[in-house]
């Protein structure tokens, strides 16, 4: 009898979540992390970091959209685009999208995750990593934040959750440097966890993001691939303006973009609206992010 392949991942310190895999399409340990490319019933072809699912061939497009075109129709004529982490290609692919976008740095650690999606996951990033506006950069995103001396409009940073190996890009002291690499009217793009089975994390990377930030719209959506609510955080030092669903379907069709599945320009001037539980979570306390004190996520 074939042995049944099993990817078993936790998403709580109770609760895990168990993939039946049909088959493992890719396996192999990178300088920083191990990669796994599986086939699933459910979600089609899945990258998986570490043993922890980060993206799929069949919904993708969930994260991704939410993660670009908040803030880049907020934008409304983005030119200069910096993206911190995706290595899959998602984030990367959406921006490709924008026609008025003249020049895209990317930065992730990692160039095998980059080579390994192009190969097995093409449906996530198309053929975004040949676009000819791209610069690719590989390296340390925080350190990379650091020495840049670009402005951009828009900032978007793909990032894993704040655990130990990511905790100095949710810190205050790295906000700050991406703040400054804004141009007038910039605008960064994030991803705030998951308030319903992250609170604190949620609350932690909120409060952090409005202690450098004065102007922040959040909005908390479902995930299927990761099986849980998560929220996104659109900010800025200038006042974000509140878009017509005429407005934000003009930008859209100026852009050339016809071929969403998540980003509907008709609810965005409902998109901006927490639930009430994120709403409560939010009034708690708690303390900022800083490089001297960074939040992690506790173990699971």
């Amino acid at each position: 009898m074939k042995e049944e392949l099993i990817f078993k991942e936790p998403l709580t310190p109770s609760m895990s979540r168990i993939v039946r895999v049909r088959k493992i399409v890719y396996s192999s340990s990178t300088p920083f992390q191990q990669v796994d490319v599986v086939e699933t019933d459910d979600y089609g072809t899945v990258l998986y970091l570490d043993k922890r699912f980060q993206t799929s061939e069949a919904e993708e497009f969930f994260y991704h959209e939410s993660l670009v075109h908040p803030a880049m129709i907020c934008h409304g004529k983005p030119e200069r685009v910096l993206i911190v982490g995706g290595g899959d290609g998602g984030a990367l692919e959406e921006v490709t999208k924008y026609s008025s976008v003249s020049e895209i740095d990317m930065v992730e650690l990692d160039e095998e995750v980059t080579k390994i999606c192009q190969c097995y996951l093409p449906s996530v990033c198309g053929k975004a990593f040949d676009d000819p506006r791209l610069r690719l950069h590989f390296g340390d995103g925080r350190k990379f934040v650091e020495e840049c001396d670009s402005k951009y409009d828009v900032i978007i940073l793909d990032l894993t959750d704040p655990m130990e190996p990511s905790k100095y890009v949710y810190t205050r002291e790295f906000y700050k440097l991406c703040k400054d690499l804004l141009n007038s009217g910039g605008i960064l793009a994030l991803h705030s966890d998951s308030p319903f089975f992250y609170p604190e994390a949620f609350n932690t990377i909120t409060k952090t993001v409005q202690s450098v930030f004065p102007c922040c719209k959040q909005f908390v959506t479902f995930i299927p691939g990761y099986l849980l609510d998560f929220a996104f955080t659109v900010c800025s030092q200038e006042p974000l303006l509140d878009l017509s669903a005429t407005e934000a379907a003009e930008r859209l069709r100026h852009q050339g973009i016809r071929s969403l599945r998540w980003y509907d320009p008709s609810v965005h001037p409902f998109l901006f609206t927490l639930p009430l539980y994120a709403q409560r979570i939010l009034e708690n306390p708690c303390s900022i992010s800083t490089d001297l004190n960074p939040y992690v996520i506790p173990e699971m």
